[in-house]
């Protein structure tokens, strides 16, 4: 595929970009990136140049709760990681395949991700134990329970077993709600990142696109756990998000 003159461009700063990150983590004592708070500052900085370079503007609609909370959110693709690292400090949980990813996947593991393995109920046990030892120090973990991303035009049934952590350690859960809307509302045919798409081409479409894509961040007011179990806290959430995710167009732009 041929890039316009822009886009590589586009792409040469990224890749600056990413070296730039190599070397920060490099230097930066080990776990400093996300249990510091000059760290999670320097986490977030990236996190928005990946989205100015990429031209995605963010959208954000209301605020993060402060730390210690569970932010849930629908998963779209993976700039759904920028656009939440940009706003809201914390350790996000991932797929385990994003770890193989050059550079990226090194860099978001130093920087605090807790990488799952899909349907392994041991993995899902580490991560439970990682996730109440950063709500016991007063840490944020950032989570997509749907488990796989979406074209954005419904929302996947939750998985609850990651909420328990943060009812164990009484800690709010926040609904977060992710759109790319295009100008009449339906999701930007270059925003999701789902079936046998790769990481390079859908990259290149996001170069192509620059200063059309929005990433739109919307905050709910949170969930308290108290008395509530987890299937019941996953069911609420997803409900909150799918509810207010209706209203949008239902068909993907470009899409039938």
């Amino acid at each position: 595929m041929k890039l316009p003159g822009g886009a590589f461009v586009r792409l040469l700063a990224l890749i600056g970009h990413a070296l730039w990150g190599v070397v920060v983590t490099a230097i930066t004592p080990s776990g400093a990136l996300s249990n510091s708070r000059a760290g999670r500052r320097v986490v977030r900085f990236w996190h928005q140049g990946v989205l100015a370079i990429l031209g995605i503007r963010l959208k954000p609609l209301g605020a993060p709760l402060g730390a210690p909370v569970l932010i849930v959110a629908n998963h779209i693709s993976w700039i759904d990681i920028a656009a939440l690292g940009a706003l809201c400090p914390g350790h996000f949980v991932a797929k385990s395949e994003i770890e193989a990813w050059p550079v990226i996947g090194w860099l978001a593991r130093l920087a605090g991700t807790y990488y799952i393995q899909r349907g392994d109920r041991s993995a899902s046990a580490g991560v439970a134990q990682r996730m109440a030892e950063a709500f016991a120090h007063g840490q944020s973990v950032l989570l997509f329970p749907e488990g796989t991303s979406t074209d954005g035009r419904d929302v996947r049934p939750f998985h609850a077993r990651l909420f328990t952590p943060a009812i164990e350690a009484d800690c709010p859960i926040q609904p977060v709600l992710l759109r790319y809307p295009d100008a009449t509302g339906a999701t930007h045919p270059a925003a999701p990142f789902i079936g046998d798409d790769t990481l390079v081409h859908h990259l290149w479409g996001l170069l192509r696109a620059r200063g059309e894509v929005t990433a739109e961040v919307r905050f709910f007011a949170p969930e308290l756990p108290a008395g509530q179990s987890a299937r019941a806290l996953a069911n609420r959430a997803h409900d909150i998000i799918a509810t207010h995710n209706s209203d949008i167009p239902r068909a993907v732009a470009g899409m039938s």
